[in-house]
């Protein structure tokens, strides 16, 4: 089994994909009104969708992404000029993270784990 995509609620398409295309680095899939998808290097998709059911509430999901070297993710997000939501931690025995929150206030988490 392999991780095919996963959503995250906007509430401006516009504002989801500059900030996942040009501070995330993401390639874009394709773009319409209500819904965005984007591409990870491994191929694995992440949407962005504008709410159409009660349950789906912008700024309440969270996604992991691996950083690789997670200085210099840090450092690149720093020079992007984006508050950190949690600074630079670590889980014993699982990894380095820190986080930032998306235009909607989802959390997006980097990851260097430990190998």
């Amino acid at each position: 089994m392999k991780l095919d995509s996963a959503l995250v609620f906007t509430n401006d398409i516009k504002k989801s994909v500059e900030f996942y295309k040009n501070i995330i680095g993401l390639e874009v899939d394709y773009v319409q009104e209500r819904f965005a998808s984007f591409f990870f290097e491994n191929g694995v998709r992440l949407g962005t969708k504008v709410p159409t059911k009660d349950r789906e509430v912008p700024g309440h999901q969270t996604i992991f992404i691996e950083a690789g070297d997670i200085q210099d993710m840090l450092r690149d997000m720093k020079a992007k000029d984006l508050p950190l939501y949690e600074d630079l931690g670590e889980i014993k025995g699982w990894g380095k993270y820190f986080s930032i929150l998306d235009p909607d206030g989802n959390k997006v988490l980097f990851i260097e784990h430990f190998r």
